[in-house]
């Protein structure tokens, strides 16, 4: 013999759904309202006059109170749907605004991108606009890391990674070689001229720290080692984190900095910085050291991420054609 009651479990789904009542007759309900007309309320919904009334009395039945009075050919609402109109509004105003970040989300899509601080400062953010062009309904959320990481464990779609090209078995794709150039103000060599490597020793020597061991680093004991350079005291000088303040260091007429010289081609050009032994050989690149594209496999939005890359190479092609160092 089959019960009547209910399956256990969905009682409160059933009950729920017995308290909501029709939205056609909530929406007929409101239209009414609004325009003291069931003709005027059929007009806007698109319905006829009796099928806007048999809502209503719906609604009211549900309700267990009369919502409307007639007063002369007007339907006026009763203290009962005064009472209920507002929230009843506020509700379609919910209603609304939930659809609308519905289309948001449709129409507008999020694209992660991570940088290291120093390729943001020199490219990205002078160039917005032209690297993210093409990207329509997409908006673009920037974060910076110093070190390599896989893009597997992140929620990131691109990255630019400073390093070897070699992380954790990604794919990668050089953009920006990097080379080990020492730089300074021009006024330190009036007051200290430097002929050879060996002419350092009397300078104050800037440091670009790694944060993990990275070959693509520049180092002042690799550099003078490579040179067969003795007796310059490589762990005196100051040291930053960040290749910017390298730079700014340098700018700053702190000392000779070793820096990265694709950030100082510019500042080399203009004469804000000088090569104390003149402009670096072809040697003198620091192996495969570069900023790489490292691109998410699983990332959802490849198209985004496709001209990313195509605008990215375009600025830094400019800007690798920038004069080249004064010598």
């Amino acid at each position: 013999m089959q019960s009547d009651q209910e399956p256990e479990g969905n009682n409160d789904k059933f009950t729920l759904l017995r308290r909501i009542p029709s939205l056609i007759s909530l929406r007929a309900f409101e239209s009414v309202a609004r325009h003291g007309s069931c003709t005027r309320a059929a007009e806007e919904l698109n319905v006829t006059a009796a099928a806007v009334s048999q809502q209503i009395r719906l609604l009211e039945n549900y309700a267990g109170q009369v919502l409307f009075k007639r007063q002369n050919r007007k339907f006026v609402l009763t203290d009962a749907g005064r009472a209920c109109l507002p929230e009843l509004r506020k509700s379609f105003d919910h209603l609304l605004n939930a659809m609308n970040l519905a289309e948001g989300q449709r129409l507008r899509r999020s694209f992660r991108l991570s940088v290291p601080p120093s390729f943001a400062v020199r490219w990205l953010i002078p160039h917005f606009h032209e690297v993210t062009a093409d990207t329509d309904r997409c908006d673009f959320w920037v974060s910076t890391s110093l070190v390599p990481f896989h893009l597997d464990d992140t929620n990131i779609d691109l990255a630019v990674i400073h390093g070897s090209g070699r992380f954790f078995g990604q794919g990668s794709e050089l953009l920006v070689p990097t080379f080990e150039v020492p730089v300074c103000h021009p006024r330190l060599l009036a007051a200290q001229p430097v002929a050879r490597p060996e002419d350092l020793r009397h300078h104050h020597l800037i440091h670009e720290v790694a944060e993990v061991n990275d070959s693509a680093v520049p180092s002042w004991a690799d550099w003078f080692a490579a040179r067969n350079v003795a007796g310059v005291d490589v762990k005196s000088g100051s040291r930053f984190s960040n290749p910017n303040l390298v730079v700014e260091a340098a700018l700053a007429g702190l000392g000779v900095a070793l820096a990265r010289g694709a950030l100082v081609k510019r500042e080399l050009a203009s004469g804000a910085l000088v090569c104390p032994l003149g402009p670096p050989a072809a040697d003198d690149a620091a192996g495969d050291a570069g900023y790489y594209l490292v691109r998410n496999p699983h990332c959802g939005l490849p198209d985004v991420a496709e001209q990313l890359c195509l605008n990215l190479k375009r600025v830094v092609a400019r800007y690798e054609e920038a004069p080249r160092a004064r010598s």
